[in-house]
């Protein structure tokens, strides 16, 4: 069995996802479920802090998250002025969003928010995944799956439709062994 290589962790980057058990993520640029439960516990991991996210997810979002800023990654720009609506900055490409976290001071965290294209470019790089593992299935066209390097750790939240994991990010020592 191959080692796991993982980019380098950026100590204040963490991803937050809801999925099904076949990894749906969404439909049709919005959720397609409404858990009022893991509302609460997104607000409250993510209030203060600051989400990064793709173009798509911003534009999907009803109104500006309170108390948050959006970082938003779009090939686009914001030239037309859509992204005014909210606290927002907007990267062109994936690099310059990684400079731009590894240059901001502690305690500020980022967020990893979605869309699937997103956690997949930016998930490697967070130090841990908080995951809503959903009981039910559902329809969906954005999937996405935890990627290796990560091993499943404590329950933060668990209900009749959903459990909430914390992911941690994993490294292997001189022996070959697993590490959190």
């Amino acid at each position: 069995m191959g080692q796991i290589i993982l980019p380098e962790a950026i100590p204040s980057m963490r991803a937050i996802v809801a999925m099904d058990p076949s990894g749906v993520i969404g439909f049709r640029g919005r959720l397609p479920w409404h858990l009022p439960e893991d509302l609460r516990l997104f607000r409250s991991m993510t209030m203060g802090h600051t989400l990064l996210m793709g173009r798509k997810t911003f534009e999907s979002l009803a109104k500006p998250l309170p108390g948050r800023t959006c970082w938003i990654l779009s090939r686009r720009g914001d030239g037309d002025g859509r992204f005014h609506h909210a606290p927002a900055q907007v990267f062109s490409s994936v690099d310059a969003m990684l400079r731009a976290v590894r240059a901001e001071l502690p305690p500020m965290k980022f967020w990893v928010a979605g869309g699937a294209e997103i956690y997949n470019q930016l998930a490697p790089h967070c130090v841990e995944i908080i995951q809503t593992a959903l009981v039910d299935n559902y329809a969906g066209d954005s999937h996405w799956q935890i990627p290796p390097g990560f091993v499943r750790g404590e329950v933060i939240l668990s209900t009749n439709k959903f459990t909430t994991y914390r992911w941690h990010r994993y490294f292997m020592n001189e022996g070959g062994s697993k590490m959190t």
